[in-house]
């Protein structure tokens, strides 16, 4: 898919994805003294020596490292499974797929919720082999997100693999390698990227709604676990201005995902 294919909502959605890591970066790495003292929104009284400014721009920082690293691996794990899949074929492709479908039909947050207070407790009892908070989080959320990528990057490989060209290499002697390396990858690359972003929406909120709840303990804290600990400022005159402000960059966070990866996902099928 040639740049000039990108649909314009993917531009959006990218520009979207780009700033909001920007201004968190900014905010939360670069000048977090400057952004303390110029916030307009003042401290939060529910943690009354930070502004709301650093506190949501900061767990804005945490929320997309999350979906970003989770994003990635769990994309990297299904790409895997499913080039496994197809190198092996017959009968143990078929039995790998029904792993997968298996894996597929948990439901992410219950199983993510497990797997954090698992998690924890070793963590408690030292045995988390240098797993922090942070990656704990991003380890449970992908070992309930490959499977969709898994199926998606299987179906996609198997129709590369049924087009002419493909075949008319194989006739010409071409090998396993040479075929993945010159024709699938390269087919399969846009078809990538869409799937790891269709994974970045779904990352955050699965983290940030386990997080709301108080099972993770990310620290420092993700945009969930802040709306989660700073849900009581409600009950302050003024509530409002703690907790808006954060829920607003989470739905542009997914916002952007969504488009990106929707507009993405759309092109790569057509092509």
């Amino acid at each position: 898919m040639s740049a000039r294919r990108v649909p314009r909502r993917a531009w959006v959605g990218l520009v979207l994805l780009v700033g909001l890591g920007l201004a968190s970066w900014l905010a939360a790495r670069v000048f977090p003294e400057a952004l303390a003292r110029t916030c307009p929104l003042g401290m939060d009284p529910t943690h009354p020596d930070r502004t709301v400014c650093e506190l949501a721009f900061g767990g804005l920082w945490v929320s997309l490292a999350v979906g970003l690293a989770a994003g990635a691996l769990s994309t990297l794990l299904g790409l895997g499974v499913a080039m496994a899949a197809r190198a092996a074929g017959g009968t143990l492709e078929h039995q790998l797929l029904r792993v997968v479908d298996a894996v597929f039909a948990l439901p992410d947050v219950l199983v993510v919720m497990v797997l954090q207070l698992a998690g924890q407790s070793m963590l408690d009892a030292g045995h988390a082999g240098g797993l922090g908070p942070f990656g704990l989080m991003v380890v449970s959320l992908a070992l309930v997100g490959w499977a969709g990528p898994a199926r998606m990057f299987r179906n996609r490989l198997a129709s590369l693999e049924g087009q002419e060209f493909i075949a008319a290499s194989r006739a010409l002697g071409a090998g396993r390698w040479h075929l993945l390396r010159v024709h699938l990858w390269p087919a399969l690359r846009p078809f990538v990227l869409a799937v790891f972003l269709s994974r970045l929406p779904t990352a955050i909120l699965t983290e940030s709604t386990v997080s709301f709840f108080g099972i993770a303990r990310m620290e420092p804290m993700s945009l969930g676990r802040y709306l989660g600990t700073s849900y009581a400022a409600l009950i302050y005159e003024g509530g409002s201005r703690v907790v808006l402000p954060a829920w607003g960059l989470l739905v542009l966070l997914v916002l952007g995902a969504s488009l990106a990866s929707q507009a993405l996902g759309a092109g790569t099928r057509r092509v």
